[in-house]
């Protein structure tokens, strides 16, 4: 070896040694402990809704529980009212989980409470479950009662008499075959299940109802189905309708008058006021023997071509408890319609016998034995002032014209039989894919939400919080992707599902579709669910997006060039699957800020490529990604080019479509040429996001299925940065540059903010100081406007939810090793000329601590805060700025300012 080699060696290993060593010192003094300051606000978006998975209510309740019911969303936990709706308050976050497929109130004992995890719509956005849970006081309090690996449980049926005996219908993986599902039961209370009736591992019970007057007999309704990253397979020949008269331990399938061979979901129901009498509404998915692509059915909502030569839903009853069947539905009726496999459950009505309602698009209805169904928004006049997409539905048994419906616009309940509808809107629960920021101060959030379009608010409101009327609409459809010109935020960026561009001008209100579009003789451009978008850090102008090929523009969006070959495995076989997908697509995008033309993509198909030089040459990473163990076709979550070394660039995988729940998460330092994973301390959970603190190399934020992660030292450890964040999905992060606040979004609780400046001035030294002082933000004198004082502002009642600004004042962070009781701390501000303006003393708590400044006396200007302890100082400057100003309503131009 030569000398210098040698010394280059040894200088190497040294450095290596250095940097563990620092590692090691800076993790053993780090636990979770050290973040419990850090709280989250909630902001919404208020008013957007969220999927319903089921609605429960107490049967004949005691006066107790008169005005209680409960509400389970599909990806937001179970929520409790004990006011009739006046407000709702979760009672599953102490579960961990907040997929739910059922909520159900036994029968005979309204405090006993059932809930099955993992709701079971069968969408590629369905997250799993981890069993069934009891609870005996009304939620207040939960046992886990088994059947862990169940993943989507959609139906659980009480006995009336007996609290203890439970049927589950168990649907089990959606991507994967395995052992655990079809009818399970219980006789006593969840402590030991019995499989009474089982398929195979590719076949679910998707619906189970109940005889109340003979509850041995049950019907359950089998859903064959196949789910993969790039294809749906909605039903098979295992789709079919079984029946027990003796509690499970027989079963017969029905089938004298039922359609045979192909067969998606099916939801059945009996009528309780006679229970021979049943109704199915069944995916009929045999071809069509009269299909004419010129004709278009009533409803005219699938959006796969393929489901149009298909016969449809249609809708059986039978008079004899299953025995027989007859078709009841004309043949120009399609009551299942768009995506069926996450609709198709039908309702009867308890009293009157030919009054049926089924779940779909919007809420469809038949009063004369499902013969005929007012299908087109123009043909009802019931149902019509709630939000469309309705997934489940509740009937009054002693008040059928008392409904309740849960929708992707969340609960709607109605007293006079769908003629007019009551909006409970006051749940936090947003289905979010991407956050964005802008510069304003206070500055805005963008989010956007599934089913709900892409929305605006700021962080902090002109009248002291943040409410329902602060948010605003930017975008259409499914949101996605927003990206705010960080020069002028005049200009907003943002992309629907599957492709939809669009650029708003937010001065003029106006919108201009810039959907890129193949030239001619190119194939189609294939686009992502969620098609992502990045403006370039050397010029706002400059905007990405993604279908199978880098695309890219120089004039906000008004051309497009293709600057990349297909990067995908443009594999025949998937690119166009079934089910309204799109696959192999890209998925993620990220130029470097430090090297302009230095862009990392991945995609769906488990790619991953870098380009040096814009786009002319690529080089792959799939292959030494896959030897770390990430599967080559596995999903990439995100790619994210490093701001502090160009060579510096971190991956994620996610599983989450391949029920693989382990965290994938990779880095290079070095262009790529080598990887290791950076996963010491995450939970089994995939992956969606990693982003780095703006202002410090050394810190990482990271978000999963399990919630946010942080790592003090570039991903080596990490810990859980939860503060009193409920669990949730958390689908994207950043941290505001100039604020410091970190912003989530997850899939199911709304977006969240919480100060993380001090996280900036981390150090592998700075927690062997015996105390420490942080920099302090600057902040304003006011951070609302005193017009929210001029009159009485909160006319809304209790039903209007709204999240506090921040405190008003200036946020000191501050670092003790160690107490002891002679010791003594204390704040003190002074102006520019060391007049004190006020002093506090601290509590004796050692960790990172905050407190406190109120700025509303204080003019704005320069201070010095003083952290006094155990007879030591150090002193940090801090400044109050001038208070926003806030208009008075839309000020528009040529106005008076």
């Amino acid at each position: 070896m030569k000398p210098s080699s040698f010394i280059r060696h040894r200088s190497s290993v040294i450095g290596l040694l250095f940097l563990l060593s620092a590692v090691c010192s800076l993790q053993s003094q780090v636990s979770p402990e050290l973040f419990r300051e850090f709280t989250y606000r909630n902001l919404g978006a208020y008013r957007t809704g969220a999927w319903v998975a089921d609605i429960a209510v107490p049967e004949n309740p005691d006066p107790a529980n008169r005005y209680t019911f409960y509400v389970a969303f599909r990806a937001g936990g179970v929520w409790k009212t004990v006011n009739n709706g006046t407000t709702f308050n979760c009672i599953t976050d102490t579960l961990g989980l907040t997929s739910i497929g059922v909520v159900e109130v036994s029968p005979s004992d309204p405090d006993r409470l059932w809930v099955g995890t993992g709701e079971a719509y069968n969408a590629r956005s369905s997250y799993a479950g981890t069993g069934i849970y009891l609870s005996r006081d009304g939620g207040k309090t939960w046992l886990a009662k088994g059947l862990a690996d169940s993943h989507h449980i959609n139906r659980i049926l009480i006995h009336p008499t007996n609290p203890d005996i439970v049927y589950v219908a168990v649907m089990g993986h959606l991507y994967t075959p395995n052992e655990e599902r079809g009818v399970y039961k219980t006789t006593n209370g969840g402590d030991t299940w019995q499989k009474v009736l089982f398929i195979n591992d590719k076949i679910g019970i998707i619906d189970l109802t109940m005889n109340r007057r003979n509850p041995e007999v049950l019907y359950a309704a089998a859903y064959e189905k196949y789910r993969t990253p790039w294809t749906f397979e909605p039903g098979g020949q295992g789709s079919r309708i079984y029946k027990t008269a003796d509690g499970g331990k027989s079963w017969k399938i029905l089938e004298k008058g039922l359609p045979a061979g192909e067969l998606g979901r099916i939801g059945i129901d009996i009528h309780q006021g006679n229970p021979d009498i049943l109704y199915a509404a069944i995916q009929n998915l045999n071809p069509d023997p009269d299909f004419d692509p010129k004709n278009t059915r009533t409803t005219s909502a699938n959006i796969d071509a393929t489901y149009d030569a298909q016969i449809g839903g249609e809708v059986y009853r039978s008079l004899d408890a299953g025995e027989s069947w007859e078709k009841m539905s004309d043949k120009k009726t399609d009551v299942s319609g768009k995506a069926a496999y996450s609709f198709n459950q039908l309702y009867a009505d308890p009293i009157n016998k030919d009054h049926v309602y089924i779940v779909g698009v919007s809420m469809f209805y038949s009063f004369d034995g499902g013969k005929t169904w007012p299908m087109g928004w123009r043909d009802r006049n019931r149902f019509q002032s709630n939000f469309g997409d309705v997934r489940c539905f509740w009937i009054d048994p002693a008040d059928p014209k008392h409904m309740m419906l849960g929708s992707d616009g969340g609960i709607y309940s109605t007293w006079d039989g769908g003629l007019t509808m009551n909006h409970y809107y006051q749940f936090p629960t947003g289905e979010i894919y991407d956050v964005e920021a802008d510069k304003s101060a206070p500055y805005n959030i963008y989010l956007g939400l599934q089913d709900h379009e892409s929305w605006k608010g700021p962080s902090n409101s002109w009248s002291g919080s943040v409410g329902i009327e602060e948010w605003v609409i930017t975008g259409e459809a499914d949101g996605m992707y927003t990206k705010i010109d960080p020069e002028n935020d005049r200009w907003l960026y943002y992309t629907g599902q599957f492709g939809l561009h669009n650029r708003v001008d937010q001065l003029l209100g106006s919108r201009v579709s810039i959907a890129p579009r193949p030239e001619k003789g190119e194939p189609p451009y294939r686009y992502a669910w969620t098609t992502p978008l990045e403006l370039s850090p050397f010029n706002s102008a400059t905007i990405y997006t993604g279908g199978q090929y880098l695309l890219k523009s120089i004039n906000r969006g008004n051309t497009w060039e293709k600057i990349s070959p297909d990067l995908t495995t443009n594999d025949p076989k998937k690119i166009n699957g079934k089910g309204h997908m799109q696959y192999c697509t890209l998925t993620s995008i990220s130029e470097s800020p430090l090297k302009q033309g230095l862009i990392w993509v991945g995609t769906d198909d488990g790619r991953v490529h870098m380009t040096r030089n814009g786009g002319n040459t690529w080089e792959e990473f799939t292959e030494p990604l896959a030897k770390l163990g990430a599967p080559r076709l596995m999903y990439v979550s995100r790619v994210v080019a490093s701001a502090f070394d160009a060579g510096t660039a971190y991956v994620t995988k996610t599983g989450f479509r391949d029920d693989v729940f382990k965290p994938f998460v990779f880095k290079t330092t070095d262009y790529g040429k080598t990887w290791f994973a950076i996963t010491s301390g995450l939970p089994d959970a995939p992956v969606s996001v990693i982003a780095e603190d703006p202002a410090n190399r050394m810190v990482l934020y990271l978000g999963s299925d399990k919630g946010v992660f942080i790592s003090l030292n570039q991903g080596s450890t990490w810990f859980p940065l939860k503060g009193n964040m409920p669990p949730a999905p958390v689908t994207d992060l950043m941290v505001h540059p100039r604020e410091r606040d970190l912003i989530v979004g997850t899939y199911g609780r709304g977006c969240w903010i919480t100060d993380v400046s001090p996280l900036s001035e981390f150090t592998d030294t700075l927690l062997n100081h015996r105390f420490y002082l942080f920099d302090i933000q600057p902040k304003p004198q006011f951070n609302y406007s005193p017009r929210s004082r001029w009159g009485n502002y909160e006319l809304t009642g209790d039903n209007d939810i709204r999240t506090p600004n921040e405190p008003n004042g200036l946020e000191v962070w501050y670092y003790i090793k160690e107490t002891s009781e002679r010791d003594e701390g204390s704040i003190q501000v002074t102006d520019i000329n060391d007049k004190i303006i006020s002093s506090s003393k601290l509590p004796n708590t050692s960790g990172l601590q905050r407190t406190f400044i109120r700025t509303e006396r204080m003019k704005p200007g320069p201070y010095r805060v003083t952290l006094i302890y155990a007879k030591s100082r150090v002193t940090k400057n801090a400044v109050v700025l001038e208070s926003p100003v806030w208009e008075v309503g839309n000020v528009t131009s040529g106005s008076a300012r």
